[in-house]
């Protein structure tokens, strides 16, 4: 995640306007497995520590990956760039 929006009540909590009311993470905790803990997230000029995930709105949560997880995919065995997929894109 690299953004997420506070809760209404965490907003009204920390003063936050409805405008800065998505912000952006600055740090997040990441333990062996892979989960996020906490995050640190900035909103406009106030920076909230120690966020939980359940602080935040967020749409689509995913599970942080591994950058080349996500290049990777099914391919054909007749496909003339099998193996090179991902290569081009960098």
């Amino acid at each position: 995640m690299k953004e997420g929006r506070l809760s209404s009540d965490l907003q009204e909590r920390y003063g936050i306007s409805d405008k800065d009311a998505v912000g952006k993470v600055l740090w997040h905790s990441l333990n062996e497995s892979g989960d996020i803990g906490v995050y640190d997230m900035k909103f406009g000029n106030t920076i909230i520590r120690n966020l939980t995930e359940s602080d935040l709105i967020n749409k689509g949560k995913k599970k942080k990956r591994h950058p080349m997880e996500e290049e990777h995919g099914v391919q054909e065995e007749a496909d003339a760039d099998r193996g090179k997929k991902g290569l081009k894109e960098q």
